[in-house]
């Protein structure tokens, strides 16, 4: 898995790539918490994700309700990574509104079945 994180401001821009998994889970945490120490909004953009689990998906979940708890933004910008939708999809994250924490309907998982 690899990470980039570019700071702009009040933005920062996580860029993702690689095996999303399990064994990642600890690295994938890390960048999150960091990502969410640095700036008040906090772009996620998926690129040549070869492999996804349930674990990121969670990782991805928590960060959000963390964002939310701290009056910051977490958008996943995953358009162009057809492995994370369809694990999504598979997983059966997809939803057409937020749960019952996303005061803010900011979910991670809305439209997610394009």
């Amino acid at each position: 898995m690899n990470f980039k994180l570019e700071p702009s401001g009040d933005r920062g821009i996580l860029t993702i790539g690689g095996e999303l998994t399990i064994d990642r889970a600890a690295e994938l945490r890390t960048m999150l918490i960091t990502s969410l120490e640095s700036a008040e909004n906090v772009h996620i953009r998926l690129e040549a994700v070869t492999e996804v689990d349930l674990s990121c998906l969670q990782l991805l979940c928590s960060a959000h309700r963390t964002a939310m708890n701290l009056n910051k933004n977490l958008i996943l910008d995953s358009e162009e990574s057809q492995v994370f939708r369809q694990t999504v999809k598979d997983a059966g994250y997809t939803r057409n509104r937020g749960c019952t924490a996303d005061s803010c309907e900011s979910c991670l998982w809305i439209g997610g079945d394009k």
